[in-house]
């Protein structure tokens, strides 16, 4: 239900009340807010959201670290699978533009996948080690800004990537003896 919600957002983004919001407050972050300190870190920060990056964290975490960070990453690399094929399968069944793509080529907008995997890399590391809940939710957040401040997605997308990344992690705690049993 609330994916079925979620998925209308961006189909009717520039026909009703909530679209024009939504392309409001990208205009914005995007535009409004310019300023030298935020066009050179939000490049960085919005690194936490890269595929690369979340993957290498988790296979860091699988093969250097002790035991606790060994099954942090088991649970992250698993997360990361299922995360990735939401991600791809709402994408490719929205196919929304991207918000500064005038030729509408680039249909992969919605949802972000760098907030998708940002917020299921804080929910399940966070999980794991409460005391850095709060730094992984903020460098989520900073993620999901910097995707709408650097021109590649819509508040909508982003929130919908939050939304996505949170629930995907919170699956994965859920399962956490059941994939923590196989090896890889």
């Amino acid at each position: 239900m609330m994916l079925a919600c979620a998925t209308g957002i961006p189909l009717t983004a520039n026909s009703n009340p909530i679209g024009d919001a939504d392309s409001d407050l990208f205009w914005y972050i995007h535009e409004d807010l310019e300023n030298r300190f935020l066009d050179a870190t939000t490049p960085i920060i919005q690194r936490m959201g890269d595929s690369q990056v979340y993957l290498g964290v988790s296979m860091l975490l699988c093969a250097f670290g002790d035991e606790r960070m060994a099954e942090t990453g088991k649970l992250a690399a698993a997360a990361f699978v299922e995360a990735g094929f939401v991600g791809y399968a709402l994408k490719r069944t929205v196919g929304r533009p991207r918000p500064l793509d005038e030729d509408r080529t680039e249909t992969d907008s919605f949802p972000s996948g760098h907030s998708i995997f940002a917020f299921t890399m804080a929910t399940v590391a966070g999980h794991e080690y409460t005391k850095f809940r709060i730094p992984l939710y903020v460098a989520a957040l900073g993620t999901a800004f910097s995707r709408i401040y650097l021109g590649r997605h819509y508040p909508s997308d982003v929130i919908a990537g939050a939304v996505i990344g949170t629930l995907v992690g919170a699956h994965v705690i859920h399962s956490r003896k059941t994939i923590l049993k196989f090896s890889f």
